[in-house]
């Protein structure tokens, strides 16, 4: 049910994905960022896990996951509240973002039948690669759970189309090589970067990895890409607003504008 809503979404047009930590800053207030997100438009989610040690990030989420941990949100607990979540938004495909460590320490098997019956439409495990996710992707499939493939700035042309063959759901690229972060500068190589990926593939394209601006996502999307992903940028409001009363109204202001991007 929640692949199929996935792929009825992509199939609706671009669509533009905050991503938020599980249990940032604290498990009520990660679900009502979720709610708001939503609210303000927000056409998906991209959920992560709190981890340790997530070495694909850049200091912003770095500190969201640890925001979270430090509220006491084991993946046990992230499964509960991606169930709340999926009960209060049951219309928005919840797309998860959750290291290697945390998946197999519950089982491939096991955790994809968990986080699907709590509302996840796809999984996306940065740190296992090609050439170890056939595990991973049998899992997957097993479970109705889309399976998304990473692919960066330096995938050649033959194994962007392996792994093109090998996802389930869509493509993420990664904008920049190196962790995530708010970026600035020229942005016409990220554009041109996009442009040459989106047209090599049959899955849609999902880029993320230093977004922050409106300008930004009109661009990707005109290039090919069907899905935006905004994560550092929004992390860096909920930092700054985690102790006090206005997070929620922080958050809602922050993405508007980037939902909005026409």
């Amino acid at each position: 049910m929640s692949r199929a809503l996935l792929k009825k979404r992509l199939a609706e047009g671009p669509q533009v994905s905050p991503f938020l930590v599980l249990g940032d800053p604290t498990p009520e207030l990660s679900l009502e960022l979720a709610k708001t997100a939503v609210a303000a438009g927000a056409g998906m989610i991209e959920i992560g896990f709190p981890y340790g040690d997530p070495v694909a990030d850049g200091p912003a989420i770095q500190k969201a996951d640890m925001r979270a941990l430090e509220a006491g949100t084991s993946t046990s607990k992230a499964i509960g509240i991606l169930a709340r979540i999926h009960e209060a938004c049951p219309k928005t495909p919840l797309n998860l973002l959750v290291y290697g460590n945390l998946v197999h320490a519950r089982g491939f098997a096991r955790f994809c039948h968990d986080v699907v019956h709590a509302g996840a439409s796809s999984l996306l495990v940065p740190d296992i690669c090609l050439e170890e996710s056939k595990p991973l992707t049998k899992a997957c499939r097993r479970a109705r759970l889309g399976h998304v493939q990473l692919v960066g700035p330096l995938t050649s042309p033959e194994r962007l189309k392996r792994i093109d063959g090998a996802a389930t759901s869509f493509i993420y690229l990664v904008a920049h090589q190196g962790v995530t972060g708010v970026r600035g500068g020229d942005f016409d190589d990220v554009e041109a970067l996009v442009h040459r990926t989106a047209w090599q593939l049959k899955n849609p394209l999902c880029v993320g990895f230093g977004l922050s601006k409106p300008e930004q996502i009109r661009r990707v999307f005109k290039a090919g890409a069907g899905l935006a992903v905004v994560g550092s940028y929004l992390a860096g409001v909920i930092e700054q607003n985690a102790r006090g009363d206005h997070l929620l109204k922080a958050f809602d202001e922050a993405l508007r504008p980037l939902v909005d991007w026409h």
